[in-house]
């Protein structure tokens, strides 16, 4: 008598470490989970790059650094050229690092496998605005062992609404150890990019920066940061709203620093502000924001805030070029400041 029991679709199951689903599902997209379930599928069958890439629809470039990430999930392990499931007894080398200091992750080893190799030389420190991203390997080995990475990654994907790509977690970790930016600054910036709608991790890493190099690094001073440039932009928009500018779109450094200091510093209201637009225009033929910054500057100096003030002050002035509405001296003004045009 002979016996057969079918099983059915279990007649062919396989085994997936749990730590896949512990620790990587989180983390992994679609193709690096399609990738070790066909290759754990397949164990013992040899397989390339372009059969996976024809199996799992991945692209065949992806397929290298797809592998790296579960060797160094300890998923898969690496002997010369050939993959396996990482096992009690089949383990041939180990992934390592040295402790790795905040803000100075780039000095760092990797030893004893083939992977090393694969990694860039350990670079020097950089100046904080000009940080450098740690590379796809070293993120993913960080984000399996540091728990304050992981709440990070955890509360940004939260707010941005969507699972984070490796490159994304890279910047995240640059801002928090090369930038020494603290997780809540770093999640202060992420909510304020939100704000004015440049949620996204290029204006993240840029913003993120930018408020390390200012030197950034509480909560009070993110939120002094944040008051600081919504006032800065309700300056220049008082002065675009004077000269009857529209559709300006993002102000340039330094149309933002003329708004800052004749709104902001030397208090001039909205009719001075057109008075020596109209000045200018009258002169030039054309708006020059250097010129108008000299004509503010001259009644900013003589204490004029007002037009009445500024009447009874030409009316009463013995030089020639106060009687005319338009008489400056281009040459002289333009001296005053050299900052660029508009």
């Amino acid at each position: 008598m002979s016996i057969k029991l079918n099983l059915g679709a279990w007649n062919t199951v396989f085994a997936v470490p749990s730590k896949v689903v512990d620790e990587g599902l989180k983390f992994a997209d679609g193709a690096k989970l399609r990738v070790l379930l066909y290759i754990l599928r397949n164990c013992g069958e040899m397989l390339d790059e372009e059969i996976i890439s024809k199996a799992t629809n991945v692209s065949v470039t992806d397929i290298p650094e797809i592998l790296d990430y579960w060797v160094s999930m300890e998923i898969l392990a690496k002997t010369d050229d050939t993959y396996i499931p990482v096992q009690s007894n089949a383990i041939t080398q180990n992934i390592s690092n040295k402790e790795i200091k905040q803000a100075d992750y780039h000095e760092k080893e990797i030893a004893k496998s083939d992977i090393s190799k694969k990694q860039e030389e350990p670079k020097p420190r950089v100046a904080v605005s000009k940080p450098q991203k740690p590379d796809y390997v070293f993120t993913a080995q960080r984000l399996a062992v540091d728990d304050e990475l992981k709440f990070l990654v955890d509360e940004a994907q939260t707010s941005l609404g969507k699972i984070l790509s490796n490159s994304d977690i890279a910047t995240l970790l640059m801002l928090k150890d090369t930038c020494g930016l603290p997780l809540d600054v770093i999640l202060m910036v992420i909510q304020y990019c939100l704000s004015i709608d440049k949620g996204n991790m290029r204006a993240i890493e840029k913003i993120g920066v930018e408020w390390a190099d200012a030197g950034v690094y509480s909560v009070e001073a993110a939120d002094n940061k944040i008051k600081q440039i919504k006032q800065t932009s309700k300056n220049f928009s008082i002065v675009s709203s004077a000269f009857g500018l529209k559709n300006v779109g993002s102000p340039t450094k330094k149309q933002l620093e003329y708004g800052d200091k004749w709104v902001g510093e030397w208090k001039f209201s909205p009719q001075m502000l057109r008075e020596a637009y109209e000045r200018c225009v009258d002169s030039k033929g054309t708006m020059s924001l250097r010129y108008i910054d000299g004509i503010l500057k001259r009644w900013n100096a003589s204490g004029i805030r007002n037009l009445e003030e500024l009447k009874r002050f030409e009316s009463n002035s013995s030089k020639p070029q106060s009687k005319s509405k338009s008489s400056y001296d281009i040459d002289e003004l333009e001296k005053i400041n050299t900052l660029n045009n508009f």
